[in-house]
């Protein structure tokens, strides 16, 4: 295993991992020169070739999957690779998200994530949606398969796996959880509904006394906080009281809310730039 190189940035103990591949390319080119110096950017690629057409490489630290990848579910195995290949790393927290992201510049500063980061691991919490829809409680329960051993825990935890957290939070890992939480669970054999940032949020329930947090009450939204799509101040001071640090968003929420965003809730990451989310 080759150790990725480090690069002396402004925020030296935070990195973002992004899988990426050639179609995506283009979200990457827009929000790397605005990364430059400021954090390690490392982005997971397939194969050499898909790495050796991608144009900003100095950008950038490659991490070039070696070996066989689970094609039943591409993203989260490259995922999961990146973050054993950085286990050993200086970094505490890894953001890894998808590559239809942007930051907001004004807002992306070393004091303001870490802030945003120490708050979820402070608080403990995770914020998640009551839902009745059968493929999102299909979704809990595969990401519970995981965890054989804890499936009674879980169902209870999540309500009959009724409480869905997926994108309501910023998708960070803590580093020196990564030793116990890839030796709790088996990814060779996952399928697309593994989803990687519900399976690590099911670990922090599980071993690190998180608790969850039903928010539909204040929503009225029968899904996680992905498809928060409101400009009710109400609803965005709830969820701040409720210890919400919305250290990110979609591209939808932003574009209703962009000062409330950027100036009181600090927020600093935008997703889902490839869509436009329903309403419900």
């Amino acid at each position: 295993m080759m150790t990725p190189i480090y690069k002396e940035t402004e925020i030296n103990n935070i990195a973002f991992i992004i899988p990426t591949y050639p179609p995506h390319y283009h979200y990457l080119y827009k929000i790397l020169p605005k990364l430059i110096n400021i954090i390690n950017v490392y982005l997971v690629f397939s194969n050499n070739e898909d790495y050796n057409t991608f144009i900003m490489k100095e950008y950038i630290t490659p991490i070039i999957v070696n070996g066989p990848i689970n094609k039943n579910s591409i993203i989260t195995f490259k995922k999961f690779y990146a973050l054993k290949e950085l286990i050993s790393s200086h970094f505490d927290y890894f953001i890894v998200c998808d590559s239809e992201i942007d930051i907001i510049t004004e807002n992306f500063t070393k004091d303001n994530i870490t802030q945003k980061i120490n708050n979820i691991f402070s608080n403990k919490i995770i914020y998640a949606g009551s839902v009745d829809n059968n493929d999102l409680i299909g979704i809990n329960k595969m990401c519970s398969t995981l965890f054989p051993n804890d499936l009674e825990k879980l169902n209870s935890i999540t309500k009959n796996y009724t409480l869905y957290s997926w994108f309501s939070d910023l998708p960070v890992y803590r580093r020196v959880d990564l030793p116990d939480f890839f030796n709790k669970i088996d990814y060779s054999n996952i399928v697309y509904t593994h989803f990687d940032h519900l399976i690590y949020q099911f670990f922090l329930l599980l071993e690190k006394n998180f608790i969850i947090n039903n928010v539909t009450p204040i929503t009225k939204l029968k899904w996680s906080l992905e498809l928060l799509i409101t400009n009710d101040n109400n609803i965005c001071n709830n969820l701040i009281n409720e210890g919400y640090g919305f250290g990110w968003c979609s591209k939808t929420f932003y574009n209703m809310n962009n000062i409330f965003l950027k100036d009181k809730t600090k927020t600093f990451l935008i997703y889902h730039l490839d869509r436009n989310l329903p309403i419900l």
